[in-house]
């Protein structure tokens, strides 16, 4: 009975498995047939008043824009004017995508291989959005941004407190110095050394990239929360820092003050947060002996339009 058993499940294995064998199909056709992209001329002009920039941070200490690595954090920045509203859109670095020549691979990956505009490219294309800016940056040059700002006040766990003790962030880089759970002033280094755990579970629960993620969009929304009543002044003095410690930009001069003046209009607004992709949009996928995330870019399409478009607005010819 048991070996009858047996002999039924392995030819039910072989049929399962057959339609593939018999096809030939590969792993990277099968990937292929699973990511839905769009064409270029469905992509919608942004409405009136909204404002699309996406942040950039290398996988480095010291990035050279003549030889860039892999994108670490990715981050949409999205102004809107019409409805007052500010928003930042995180994309998990491993999630697979068509890359410009048409094979998947991970998102992380695109800046290093074609280049920043890009990757802009590639996230418009997969999740329907019109982003034509771009900030690009390294993980020195946000350690002095968040140094600029005065710092990040921040919540820990007490598995996060416990994780950087062990790492190598001084005593002085939180106040007051990391011991256990609690609310702590973060430094520009232990603030990037927190945004970049992976191996402890973040306070929402979530684990690996998308804990990540959760911290990254922290991090930018309580230093939002820290300038509602920085001076007109003070914000210049904190832009020119800004500008000082990035790698490049596709912003002019004009498009940057125009920037800054609407990010001034807006402070005090509360942040809006949202993560691509969604929960229950994605699962976990080996792509040739790597991880890697699956995700359903019809439903994200979807889901973020409708977060982008809560309010009416009026769609720019």
């Amino acid at each position: 009975m048991i070996r009858h058993l047996k002999k039924l499940l392995s030819l039910l294995l072989v049929f399962m498995l057959l339609p593939t064998f018999a096809l030939g199909i590969t792993q990277k056709e099968e990937a292929t047939a699973l990511i839905d992209v769009l064409d270029k001329s469905e992509i919608k002009p942004n409405p009136k008043g909204l404002h699309h920039y996406l942040l950039v941070c290398m996988d480095s200490w010291g990035a050279n824009i003549n030889n860039l690595g892999y994108s670490d954090g990715m981050v949409l920045l999205t102004l809107d004017e019409g409805t007052g509203r500010v928003m930042i859109t995180s994309f998990i670095r491993d999630m697979l995508v068509l890359h410009p020549d048409g094979e998947p691979g991970r998102l992380t990956y695109i800046a290093k291989e074609y280049g920043v505009p890009a990757l802009v490219e590639t996230i418009n294309l997969h999740f329907g959005i019109n982003i034509e800016k771009y900030i690009l940056m390294d993980w020195s040059q946000v350690q002095s941004i968040v140094d600029a700002c005065g710092g990040v006040k921040l919540n820990v766990t007490n598995a996060e407190a416990s994780y950087l003790r062990r790492y190598s962030i001084s005593p002085t880089s939180t106040v007051p110095s990391m011991a256990n759970a609690g609310e702590y002033l973060f430094k520009g280094h232990a603030a990037v050394i927190y945004m970049r755990m992976r191996k402890v579970v973040a306070s929402n629960g979530e684990k690996q990239d998308f804990g990540r993620t959760f911290r990254t969009r922290t991090v930018l929304s309580n230093i939002a929360d820290s300038l509602t009543d920085i001076s007109y002044d003070d914000a210049e003095r904190l832009l020119n820092s800004v500008l000082d410690n990035i790698l490049y930009t596709n912003l002019s001069a004009a498009e940057i003050l125009e920037a800054f003046n609407i990010a001034f209009s807006l402070k005090g607004t509360k942040v809006e947060q949202c993560r691509l992709p969604y929960d229950n949009t994605v699962r976990p996928y080996d792509y040739y002996g790597g991880a890697a995330q699956l995700v359903d870019f019809n439903k994200n399409r979807e889901l973020y339009n409708s977060f982008l478009m809560e309010s009416s607005y009026v769609v720019m010819e």
